[in-house]
């Protein structure tokens, strides 16, 4: 077996560090906008989500009237 061949890390420069941190900044920008549209989005469902319980609610109060109204006149 051959030994592993250890190359030294090559140096940084500052044009490196300002290009990495380029990098770090559009990807927290990227993020940030992702994140605005995944909350924008949780809103909307979240109103959604109200609104079918309220219709969901109305409905069962409509059918329990239709059926006390058939208890009351005997067919149920």
């Amino acid at each position: 077996m051959s030994e592993p061949v250890l190359t030294k890390p090559k140096r940084k420069t500052a044009a490196d560090y300002k290009a990495i941190a380029s990098q770090l900044l559009a990807d927290i920008s990227r993020l940030e906008e992702q994140m605005d549209k995944d909350r924008a989005e949780s809103e909307r469902l979240k109103i959604e989500t109200q609104i079918i319980k309220k219709h969901t609610a109305a409905t069962l109060s409509q059918l329990q009237e239709q059926i006390d109204r058939l208890s009351k006149a005997g067919v149920a």
